[in-house]
């Protein structure tokens, strides 16, 4: 099989060298072979994100029921929980709960509450997804601390090297940010999110496809990533309470009770039947965060780590490929108040070619804010456009197992 494959593959290229808008075919029909004998698709998941990521920077609470709060401003106590850590769950704190009815909950422990700093969170999270992106042949990050990987032709089918990929993975995010994090891998990308949920925290779970049926078949429908309250009621009255029942239900009955999208929809669930193509998504945008070392009362005292940040900047455009033609900075000072200020530039691909764009725009920031004290700052780029980059042969070679 590999040998007609790398054939096959052969002969598009060279009909490439003729016409280049052969590329597109080549493509894919790599990706029909890579499907053909199947993929294999990781999701990973940040145990309680935000609630770490305070714990790792306020030592003092770790390891107590914390709570991060979108505060409304109207009261001391009006607003929402954003998330909670394992710890708060136990006490039936939950996100989208009232914040007055959480510290209800919370009367009498050791419960600490927090705002959101969704800044910080970001700066984090953008951290670890710009490792998961060296390890993945496509990334698609569907949320601040979740992620789908392909790791199908780095691991060539091998369930075995995707196992020992995400225990890296873990061990390298754990080094870096010192947070952990629930990993499944499977067959697509509904089984590999079903295996993250299996084991929290700090889980890593493996279905290959010969144990999607026995794995779905024990979960309770209520269970089921994609089934809704109203679905699971229904399902209820049917007598239906598991995976294997859903999966094994007479589809007439199904179809009368939600109609043949539905009830096809929910019953491929059941089965573990889900979308294996991860979207390697072009971001618009690309930043880079940082908290100062000591609060900046000048451009001057910035400067220094501003450069820094451009040079991972430089480095993660030029890996993607990216020009851009708006450049920005972010400020954030003592009060946690953000401030941008943008220009915008004749399209370019070097970050470090427009170094002084960023350095006018922060000595203007100071100019205009006399007196502020920066804490943390950060770089972006924008309006972002990206180069198509020719494959050759070689590039071809990792579609083949």
């Amino acid at each position: 099989m590999k040998f007609f494959i790398n054939v096959f593959l052969i002969s598009r290229l060279k009909v490439r060298e003729k016409n280049e808008d052969s590329n597109q075919l080549i493509f894919a029909s790599a990706r029909f072979f890579d499907d053909f004998m199947g993929r294999i698709i990781l999701h990973l998941d940040l145990d309680s994100f935000y609630a770490s990521v305070e714990e790792m920077r306020r030592p003092e609470i770790k390891g107590k029921p914390i709570v991060i709060c979108v505060f409304s401003g109207r009261s001391e106590d009006s607003g929402a929980v954003s998330t909670a850590n394992y710890k708060a769950r136990e006490l039936g704190i939950g996100a989208g709960m009232p914040i007055a009815r959480a510290k209800m909950l919370a009367r009498g422990k050791d419960v600490v509450f927090l705002p959101n700093d969704i800044e910080h969170y970001t700066e984090v999270s953008d951290k670890i997804m710009d490792l998961l992106d060296d390890e993945a042949d496509a990334l698609e990050q569907v949320s601040i601390d979740e992620a789908y990987l392909d790791l199908t032709d780095r691991c060539r089918g091998d369930w075995r090297a995707a196992r020992k990929v995400a225990e890296e993975i873990k061990s390298k995010i754990k080094e870096l940010e010192s947070l952990t994090c629930s990993v499944g891998i499977g067959p697509n990308k509904l089984v590999a999110k079903m295996g993250s949920k299996h084991k929290k925290p700090d889980g890593l779970t493996v279905i290959m496809e010969g144990e999607v049926q026995s794995f779905f078949g024990n979960i309770p429908v209520s269970k089921l990533h994609g089934i809704g309250f109203k679905t699971i009621e229904v399902l209820d009255r049917l007598g239906i309470k598991n995976g294997k029942d859903l999966a094994g239900f007479d589809f007439k009955t199904l179809k009368e009770n939600f109609g043949e999208n539905k009830a096809k929809k929910i019953q491929e669930i059941a089965r573990g039947i889900g979308d294996t193509k991860v979207e390697q998504r072009l971001k618009k945008q690309v930043s880079k965060m940082a908290t100062l070392k000591e609060d900046a009362r000048s451009a001057e005292q910035v400067f220094g780590r501003m450069n820094e940040l451009l040079a991972e900047l430089s480095r993660k455009t030029a890996k993607k490929g990216a020009r851009f033609r708006t450049v920005s900075i972010i400020t954030i000072d003592t009060n946690l108040r953000m401030q941008t200020k943008s220009e915008t530039i004749p399209e370019s691909e070097s970050v470090l070619g427009a170094v002084h764009v960023f350095e006018r725009l922060m000595k203007d920031f100071f100019k205009e804010n006399d007196g502020v004290v920066l804490r943390r700052i950060g770089v972006r780029v924008s309006n972002l456009t990206y180069k198509k980059i020719q494959a050759t042969l070689k590039d071809f070679g990792k579609f083949v197992v």
